[in-house]
Order: C-alpha cells, then structure tokens, then sequence
C-alpha cells in the first residue's frame, strides 16, 4: 500500500438508517464483495461490519451499522443503535440512507434529527431508485434538510458513481504539506486484550506513553510513536486489543476495534503478540488472516516468555503450536519477549530481545516492499519449472514463458504462459514458496497472477496465498 493510499485510508464512512432500507446492499455494492449479509428481514445486520473504499485515486474506510431506531432504549435494539452512534462519533462522513419507495418514517425523522446534532458531513443516499420514476418520487428525501439526496439503487449499481464522487467531495482533499504521519517502518502491535502490548511499545520508546493496566480494554486509542531505533525510523502504532466479535458489546469496545482496524490499514507489518502463557488462540489466528489477507508482513510475539521459559519442555510445546496455528503465515519471524517488573513501575521494566523483535520487523518490511530483478525471477522460475514441469491443463501441455514483477507491499508476480488459468494450485504455491524462499520473503504475503497470451489463453486468471 502506498502511502497516500494508507494516509487516505484513515478517513471513515459510515452507512446507518433504520432496518430493511438496504444498508447492507449498499455495503456489498461500494466495497465490491459480498460480505454483509442481505436479507429482506430487519435488524440482520448486529454487528459492524469494515471494508475498504477505492475510487479515483481516493481511498476510505466504511463501516456498515445495523437498523438503528431511536425511540427503543433497551434489549437488542438498543445494543444496535450504541454501535451505530459509535460509528457516529467516530465517522468523518455519515451516509444516511432511506427507503425512496417507502418515503420518510418517524423513525427517518428521529434519525435525522440524532445527525444533525452530530455536526458530521451527511450524505443522504435514497435507495431502492431502481428506474427514473422511482428516481423522481426521492425527492422527498430533500426535506430532511440533511444536505444533497444522491438517489441509487444498490441492488443494481445505479446512480454508484454519482454517489462515489460526493463521498469524496465530503471528506474533502487532504491539507496540503502536512504530515498526518512521521516517516518510517509503520508497524502495528495488535493481539488480544491484555497480551503486553502497551508495555512492550513503553519498554522500546523508554517512556510510560501508553497507559498500561492490568484490566483488558485499557488501551482505547490507536497511538502513534515515532521511534529511532539503531540507524532506522519507525512509527509504532499501539492498539486496543481485539476480540472475538460476538464479544464486543460495549460501544466504546466497538470504538476500538475500528481504531485497531484503521490502525492495521495505515502500517505495512503487524506485531501479533501473543499472550506466551496461553499461546495462540481461535483469536489471534483471527487477527493474523486478516492482517495478511490485507497485504502486511506479519512478525509473532511470544511474550511474557519469562513465565514460560524455565520450563523447557512446555516451551518448546508453545512455539511448535504457534507455528502449526499459524502455517499460513509462511514461517514468519517468531520472537520471544518479556518485560520484566512492568507491573511494578508504571509500564517500565527490563526488556528482553526487543532488538531482536526490531530487526524482525525491519526484515519484514524490507521483504514487504523488495523488488526483484525480472532477470532472477525468470532464472528461478526456470529452475522450478526444470525440475519439476506444470502439470497439463484440459489435457494440453502449460509453458510457461515468462515472469515480471507487477508490484510491491504486497509483492505481486505476472506470468506469461500460453494459456489463461493454467497451473492447478498446488503448483502455483510451488512457485511461490521457491520465490519466497529464494528471497526470503517469510510472513509477508505474495500473490501470482497467470495470464494467457494466444489461442484460448485471453483471460487472465488472479489468485494468492493469504
């Protein structure tokens, strides 16, 4: 991710209304992918749900809420509307969204109104718009007194980009020769609550900058620290701790966890610490797939390694059981930390093997955004193909011609062969992991694209490794 791409990214949209008015749809539709879940039935939507926003050269996050309904204060709905009014608090733009068929609700009402006292940009988006009656019967929509009516059909795709542009005329340009973040390795500590990150961020800075507290959740804010370490620069991002989402109840918990993402978003390698007593959970494995499915080196901290270590055999069983939960990671650098006596002294104490853990995260970097000679690549995947030849496609023999470098963070490789989609993916992660080992790219996340050239080889087929 370049950087304009992951200083853009922090700006946040979020998509609220009152259930059934098609907020999820929306979702799917800016984002490119069915990942909400849509039904006709109101109130599906619970939990908040993240995705990335590109268009033309702009790039934002966006949050989809669940059916809001100001009027009900308790059970479930309530539990709902504290996650939206977090969204709320914590978005640069607010996509209301309304039924055009159905017209304005009391409920459109109340929601309006809980907007306009947010103070926040308001995008009204009239949806369900789907022919130029439907289109011309919105106009209703214009007397919330919100701001601009975009009406579309999210099902359909109509009105999409019109509604794009004035998202991003909303959040407006960035200021110009300010910098929203200091130069260096952008590296993100994320991990379950309580796991020791706030301590390990106080131990390198040699400050108690972050609060450290022995009851989960503390940390709130995603916290940027500028760090030299050696002859490199770094910015270390500490993060609330990330649970599983069916326990993220409280609204300021919701709060964080959105933090934590756009955190994840802005960094190029995430520090999953790992609690070294209890080893790698259901959700640390979690957090891992997702930092790499969004293209970052990952580095995995086995810390508070002090309480462990003296019992060799127990330690031995915790880092092959890390290795094994986390395979999919392409044997990342795993590092053993403590801090000794933080406990005892405002979030100080006596470190263990951070230089270590910093020249991880500098290797991981490095493999993040290496760039390889074409004339290498083609002389490894020369070599791979030698020594053990693609299997056929549709019974006709795969050459493969040649490989080029289409981009970095993550790296990306194009192969020329003379048909679409032809290797089977058991060989695509063959040549894969001889470049990642040639070049030692572990725990960074690499991904192939095939393309044909010639007779029925037209389509080009993507595909990676998360």
């Amino acid at each position: 991710m370049n950087d304009e791409i992951a200083l853009t990214t922090r700006a946040l949209v979020a998509i609220v209304g009152r259930p059934n008015v098609g907020k999820s749809t929306l979702f799917n539709r800016l984002i490119g992918a069915r990942k909400a879940i849509v039904e006709d039935n109101p109130g599906v939507t619970r939990d908040r749900m993240y995705g990335v926003v590109q268009w033309t050269g702009s790039a934002f996050l966006v949050v989809d809420t669940g059916g809001m309904d100001p009027s009900l204060d308790d059970g479930m709905p309530a539990h709902i509307r504290a996650q939206a009014e977090a969204a709320i608090a914590e978005a640069d733009v607010i996509l209301f969204v309304v039924d055009a068929i159905e017209g304005a609700s009391a409920i459109d009402t109340d929601i309006a109104e809980l907007l306009r006292r947010s103070g926040k940009p308001i995008v009204v988006v009239a949806n369900k718009s789907d022919s130029p009656s439907r289109e011309l019967a919105a106009g209703w929509a214009w007397e919330l007194g919100l701001g601009t009516v975009f009406a579309v059909s999210a099902a359909h795709g109509r009105g999409m980009g019109e509604l794009l542009d004035g998202i991003v005329e909303a959040l407006g340009p960035l200021p110009d020769n300010v910098e929203l973040m200091p130069p260096g390795i952008r590296v993100a500590f994320l991990g379950r609550p309580n796991a020791g990150k706030s301590t390990l961020v106080n131990a390198l800075v040699g400050d108690a900058r972050v609060i450290v507290d022995d009851m989960p959740g503390t940390t709130r804010d995603a916290i940027d620290l500028p760090l030299k370490w050696g002859n490199d620069d770094f910015v270390l991002c500490d993060t609330a701790g990330l649970r599983r989402r069916r326990q993220v109840a409280r609204a300021h918990e919701q709060l964080a966890a959105i933090k934590s993402i756009r955190a994840m978003e802005r960094t190029s390698v995430v520090v999953l610490v790992v609690d070294a007593t209890t080893g790698v959970t259901d959700q640390d494995q979690r957090i891992a797939r997702m930092s790499f499915e969004r293209g970052k080196g990952v580095v995995v901290l086995l810390h508070k390694w002090d309480l462990v270590a003296d019992d060799r055999a127990k330690a031995h069983e915790i880092v092959e059981r890390a290795e094994a939960a986390l395979v999919f990671l392409e044997k990342p650098d795993i590092i053993k930390t403590s801090v000794v006596g933080a406990e005892r002294d405002r979030g100080h104490g006596r470190a263990r093997n951070l230089d270590a853990l910093m020249k991880a995260c500098k290797r991981t970097a490095g493999a993040l955004a290496k760039r390889i000679a074409t004339s290498d690549l083609n002389e490894e995947m020369q070599r791979a193909v030698t020594e053990l030849t693609p299997p056929a496609h549709r019974g006709a023999i795969v050459r493969l011609y040649f490989v080029t470098q289409a981009s970095v963070e993550p790296p990306l490789f194009a192969i020329s062969a003379n048909r679409g989609r032809p290797l089977t993916p058991a060989y695509e992660r063959y040549l894969l992991r001889r470049f990642r080992e040639r070049w030692d790219l572990r725990g960074v996340p690499i991904r192939l694209v095939v393309r044909g050239r010639g007779r029925g080889g037209s389509t080009p087929g993507e595909h990676g490794e998360d």
